[in-house]
């Protein structure tokens, strides 16, 4: 109960803070509807049901690619990690009891916990990591997470329950790879599922939780490990995850009972729950952004005069207020709260300054949007018709499903595509990723071979100050380049019913599901 008033606070305490006056009503209401009394004690049994936006992927590292929407809540019950880290860095033992660097940092040896085994009967050992670690280290797999692995050479089992991490040098960031929330690639499966060519449907691993069935676009549903090996833990018997793309019903689902809890950003949501009294509010602040990559490949918007003037055109501040009522941040680097870099250089709204780049350009400017086939992904493209409208450059919107708007990303033929930048527990992966010239993950074509060396240079850093610094300078050079515009900063909200009872939200990471149970 303590979680809910603190995490309710925070959302009050957001929106007032970013809306001033406009919310102070809303501000009272949440605060004279806190919840008050002591924690109360865990209760066994029940079920719970969250509704997502979007469903399963798949389980399976190299055939789902991505743990996205209602799978990787799933992937986080079923499938474990070594360890996972604490807001203040240190390492905490799940699957991995220690993790111990050699003198020089190129060495990390695991020791691992014995007598656990996967749902299927198998028994967790170094053979089980090592075979999940070489799979997603094989080139031949052409696993997509394997971009952020570059300095780990090996994986070998020294003893039974021992093994260990070769590395081409130091490297800060390796502890967040074997903790991280994002993706498959910290998550250990049964090396029998994965033999079996199982796993990506029916995913097995050491979780507190089993799978039991996934229905397409329906639900998936887990069910309480008789046999866990954490005694007393977990509480619910049962967890279904629901995947409803639309968010009218989601929202109905979640007020007439059908589900306990479920994410959203829709500002009428979250404005409706967050004083509604039979809710909890609690809201997921990420790293990461939400863009619109624009193309430096392709003509006009090679030209960085073109790219400059449009950002000076968009407004941001007036896009998060027409599309999200300011429930959502504005950002101006890709960091959240993992750095503060102060001013990065992004080229603010500025039309007089927009219109002298175009006028320098001295060419008309026709460009396609490709946007999501949404109504969000609709309302956007007329906002940014509009905004570019002021310096004559002309936007043709063009929906597409994400196959489409993947491909003519990944592949280069697009203008302008809707786009983000994902989190991860050390942003520094997806900043070498993104913004490296010859990454495949470089979707815009963005190339400057300062901002390569700086990539470098903070991946080879021990030195987390400089390490810091750098990367704030990759910020500035990269918004310098302006090769995507800034939608907004990746923030949702999880709305669960005042039944649901020690939900915590820890930093960059989704809700632990598994610490939760329903009061009686």
């Amino acid at each position: 109960m303590m979680a809910a008033t603190i995490n309710r606070q925070r959302v009050a305490a957001a929106l007032f803070r970013q809306n001033g006056n406009r919310y102070f009503l809303t501000f009272l209401a949440i605060v004279l509807l806190l919840p008050c009394g002591a924690p109360a004690e865990p209760h066994y049994g029940g079920t719970l049901s969250m509704a997502h936006e979007l469903d399963a992927a798949g389980f399976d590292a190299i055939k789902a690619r991505a743990a996205i929407g209602a799978g990787g809540n799933a992937a986080s019950l079923i499938m474990e990690k070594l360890f996972e880290r604490s807001a203040q860095g240190e390492l905490i033992p799940i699957l991995g009891l220690a993790a111990t660097p050699s003198a020089d940092g190129k060495t990390w040896t695991v020791q691992l916990r014995e007598n656990v085994t996967f749902h299927d009967g198998t028994p967790f050992n170094a053979d089980a990591v090592v075979q999940h670690w070489q799979r997603l280290l094989n080139p031949e797999n052409r696993y997509r997470g394997r971009i952020f692995l570059g300095p780990i050479l090996s994986v070998e089992k020294t003893e039974p329950h021992v093994v260990q991490f070769n590395l081409k040098h130091p490297w800060i960031p390796f502890t967040t790879v074997l903790t991280g929330s994002r993706g498959f690639t910290s998550r250990i499966p049964s090396p029998q599922a994965v033999a079996n060519d199982t796993q990506n449907q029916a995913p097995v691993g050491t979780g507190p939780y089993v799978f039991r069935e996934w229905k397409r676009g329906d639900r998936i549903v887990m069910e309480k490990n008789p046999s866990y090996w954490q005694k007393g833990y977990p509480y619910l018997d049962r967890i279904v995850l629901r995947p409803i793309s639309d968010h009218e019903s989601r929202y109905a689902a979640l007020v007439s009972g059908q589900v306990d809890m479920m994410v959203t950003d829709r500002p009428v949501h979250v404005t409706k729950l967050a004083v509604h009294p039979d809710f909890a509010t609690y809201m997921l602040e990420r790293a990461g952004a939400t863009v619109m990559a624009m193309n430096c490949t392709k003509p006009p918007l090679n030209d960085a005069r073109v790219r400059r003037a449009i950002a000076h055109a968009w407004h941001q501040q007036k896009y998060i207020r027409a599309s999200f009522k300011d429930i959502v941040p504005r950002c101006e680097d890709w960091y959240g709260r993992q750095l503060d870099c102060g001013d990065v250089d992004y080229p603010r709204h500025d039309l007089e300054q927009a219109r002298a780049l175009m006028a320098a350009y001295g060419r008309p400017v026709e460009i396609e949007y490709i946007h999501s086939a949404t109504p969000r992904g609709r309302e956007a493209g007329v906002i940014l018709q509009q905004m570019l409208k002021e310096i004559d450059v002309r936007v043709k919107a063009v929906p597409s499903d994400f196959p489409g708007i993947m491909k003519q990303l990944f592949s280069k033929q697009y203008d302008i595509c809707s786009w983000l930048i994902p989190d991860f527990e050390d942003m520094s992966l997806i900043t070498m990723a993104a913004f490296h010239s010859k990454s495949p993950w470089n979707v815009y074509g963005f190339a400057d071979p300062e901002v390569d060396r700086l990539l470098r240079k903070q991946r080879l850093s021990t030195d987390p100050q400089v390490r810091a610094e750098t990367l704030c300078t990759i910020a500035r050079k990269v918004n310098a380049g302006a090769p995507f515009l800034y939608l907004y900063g990746r923030t949702f909200y999880v709305f669960a019913h005042e039944k649901v009872k020690n939900i915590t939200v820890p930093d960059h990471r989704m809700i632990p599901l598994a610490d939760v149970w329903i009061a009686p």
